[in-house]
């Protein structure tokens, strides 16, 4: 019996010491990651510095980018010599209430960054008594205190997000009085609410765990982490890898990041301990960033039509940024293969090459509609608003003016620049790819409901390197087709059918970005000229623009304006806890004036050793019952199917000559290498259970019909959450 009672003895104490030595881990591994900075190793301290306007970006997934950093000696010492007696700072505020921008939280970004001083051997304040006096005095100024932000989010997360690592840096130094102060102000989180809110929470309370020992507490909050990864047609992580919160509303740029940054930090803390997490829970947090957050990066900057409603300073690079933190962390706790994949990520994000090249192919997050494309050299994006998902949203004086930001808004880039701050400059009537009225009425505010299109016709397709979006026009009293078309590096604008109720006159935007040199022209076999200034021509044959790296190409019979103009604006205008200061650049926008209902036009790179696309093998058909783009030397038909019928098609793909469909559709047909025919369908009203497909000629799988010569197939469109999901088909001819 005793032998039993002693085996039982040494197993408990056994576990003590495994859960000893597991904390201990994590806190190291927490101390190391802070410690650590991919962003100053690659010399971009003062990008960042700048970017962030010291650490007092309003957008937290930014703002922490200040924190990832080790700032410059001058800075820490500064905070030195100029800390009062008390322990605090004359430059900051500690009586402000102001819910955005929280004066007092200065005070403990201050105090973690003495911490991270004073403890990095890469930093000459290493082990500085100077560094380590102000920071023990302003740890003592905070905790004597109870200061509250009228903003929840301050008081029980933002503050002790950073004062739980700075604890833990300097734990083996603090006195006992004092870590236990500390302790008490990390109490105010609690686990509780939902979403990111809850991981945000979940996170502080393991640090309080970690400074107490206190493992029961430690698993419970790990736990909590835990449970938030998990694909959801809920708010959250969505089947395609994109990110939704505040109902069906993409969120890629704004909660979808922090969920990442999240979930990549805590599986860092906790790995090769009791607490890591399983493998399949860290593969689901990678795919998404991979398959998710990293498609809608370029060039070291995001889309802005993924930032949400943070059209913010610096928010296309300052996010992609952030999430080449999560990428870092992620090449950490991955196999050796797909770290690889990580680390080529985010040193394209860190430090992109000049011309970025990739063969990524084009991505569909049919949950969200929104198309992705990367080919070549060039980065194409299509965002749409349905019954089915939310545009955007404002809040919080964010977001003033994104009225039509689902309207079909179209992203071209080859820079990852070309948008950067322009959010003042843009008129916002002429975002790139919309088609709305021509007036100057100012724009209605959005609420947090935000808006949604109200046609039942919207959805997006991909093939892997061919996409389609397309969507009915259902807002404002105004209709109309728009289809969007990308075959390699070209992407094809039609829309058709276009009218108001008003009657009134309505305009389309090819793009507006800021002016970069000047702009060549011509139509026909002419001479390109330069244009230096506004321009605008009635064209009755076809004419190819130039300008900062991109052509477009605008068929005949439409008339094409082009605005070369300064533009004044003020970043109050887009959020309003900017100052209302004026500011200006100048823009070239080019718009096409949509006198007959209809427009066609297609954007493409434009390189110095292009040479002339051949327009006699692409055929485009835009019709209010079919949009086709028939690119017969790739051979690949991309269309969309508004009304069902039976549509013709060149003979030299494969041998099909004509196409019918029983029903509405998006489709791609693509002829394979080994002879087949691929063949991409997806229902854009989300309704449909199956569709008929029919092909000219007899093919192998299908009901002939001899008397027409066509082959038909029964295609079942996913049903339920999967609504609106491509549908993949190879065929063969016989």
């Amino acid at each position: 019996m005793k032998r039993i009672i002693l085996s039982l003895a040494f197993i408990f104490i056994g576990q003590i010491f495994l859960y000893a030595s597991d904390i201990q881990k994590c806190k190291q591994q927490i101390i190391d990651w802070h410690l650590s900075s991919i962003f100053s190793d690659e010399g971009l301290t003062d990008e960042i510095i700048a970017l962030t306007d010291s650490g007092s970006y309003i957008d937290l997934s930014v703002k922490e980018l200040f924190l990832n950093i080790r700032l410059p000696e001058q800075i820490i010492y500064h905070w030195v010599e100029t800390q009062t007696e008390n322990g605090g700072w004359r430059d900051i505020d500690y009586r402000d209430k102001d819910p955005s921008g929280w004066a007092p939280s200065f005070h403990v970004m201050r105090l973690f960054h003495l911490a991270k001083a004073y403890q990095s051997q890469q930093m000459p304040t290493y082990h500085s008594d100077k560094v380590l006096a102000a920071y023990m005095q302003g740890l003592r100024f905070w905790v004597s205190f109870t200061l509250t932000c009228p903003n929840w989010w301050y008081t029980e997360i933002g503050i002790n997000k950073m004062l739980g690592p700075a604890l833990l840096l300097m734990e083996n130094l603090l006195p006992e009085d004092l870590k236990m102060q500390g302790v008490e102000q990390l109490k105010r989180s609690k686990i509780g609410l939902s979403g990111q809110n809850r991981v945000w929470l979940a996170g502080n309370v393991v640090y309080r765990a970690l400074l107490q020992n206190d493992e029961i507490l430690l698993k419970e909050a790990r736990d909590v982490i835990l449970s938030e990864i998990y694909i959801t047609t809920e708010e959250g992580l969505q089947p395609d890898y994109s990110y939704h919160q505040h109902g069906p509303q993409l969120q890629f740029g704004n909660y979808g990041l922090a969920y990442a940054l999240s979930m990549t930090y805590w599986t860092r803390a906790f790995r090769n301990t009791q607490y890591s997490f399983p493998d399949e829970k860290i593969q689901v947090v990678g795919n998404y960033i991979l398959n998710g957050l990293n498609k809608v990066v370029w060039g070291g900057y995001m889309d802005y039509s993924a930032c949400g409603r943070q059209f913010f300073k610096n928010a296309q690079r300052g996010k992609a940024l952030a999430l080449a933190q999560s990428l870092a962390d992620m090449s950490v706790v991955t196999d050796a293969a797909s770290a690889q994949v990580y680390k080529i990520a985010y040193r394209n994000i860190l430090i992109p090459p000049s011309s970025v090249a990739r063969a990524e192919g084009t991505t569909a997050f049919y949950r969200s509609d929104m198309l992705i494309s990367k080919i070549g050299d060039a980065y194409f994006s299509v965002r749409l608003a349905s019954p089915w998902t939310i545009a955007t949203e404002a809040g919080n004086g964010e977001n003033l003016k994104g009225y039509y930001m689902g309207e079909g808004v179209t992203s071209y880039m080859r820079n990852g620049n070309e948008y950067e701050n322009i959010f003042p400059f843009w008129n916002w009537r002429r975002l790139p790819g919309i088609t709305v009225p021509d007036d100057t009425i100012p724009l209605p505010l959005l609420t947090w409901d935000g808006y949604r299109n109200d046609s039942t016709f919207a959805g997006v397709l991909s093939s892997g390197t061919a996409g389609v979006a397309a969507m009915i026009l259902g807002r404002d009293g105004i209709s109309g087709n728009k289809g969007y078309f990308i075959l390699g590096n070209r992407m094809f604008c039609l829309g058709n059918s276009l009218q108001t109720q008003a009657g009134q006159p309505l305009i389309t935007t090819i793009n507006s970005t800021y002016l970069e040199g000047g702009i060549r022209w011509r139509t026909g076999n002419n001479k390109m000229d330069r244009v230096d200034d506004n321009f605008s021509a009635h064209i009755r044959k076809p004419v190819i623009l130039e300008h900062n790296g991109w052509r477009y190409y605008i068929t005949e019979n439409q008339t094409l304006n082009v605005a070369i103009a300064p533009s004044q604006g003020s970043w109050h205008e887009i959020a309003r806890f900017y100052a209302d200061k004026e500011k200006q650049d100048t823009l070239f926008t080019v718009t096409l004036n949509n006198d007959s209902g209809k427009y066609e036009y297609m954007v493409m790179p434009a390189n110095d050793n292009n040479q002339e696309v051949d327009y006699s093998q692409v055929k485009i058909t835009n019709t209010p019952l079919v949009q086709l783009v028939e690119d017969m030397e790739e051979g690949t038909v991309c269309g969309v199917c508004y009304r069902p019928g039976l549509f013709p098609l060149k003979k030299s793909l494969l041998k099909v000559r004509y196409i019918s469909l029983s029903g509405q559709a998006l489709f791609i047909l693509q002829k394979e290498k080994d002879g087949g025919l691929k063949i991409s369908l997806s229902d854009p009203t989300r309704r449909q259970k199956s569709i008929s497909l029919g092909l000219y000629g007899k093919y192998e799988s299908g009901r002939y019909d001899r008397k027409r010569n066509m082959t038909f197939f029964n295609i079942a469109f996913p049903q339920g959450d999967e609504s609106g999901k491509s549908v993949p088909v190879v065929v063969r001819y016989r």
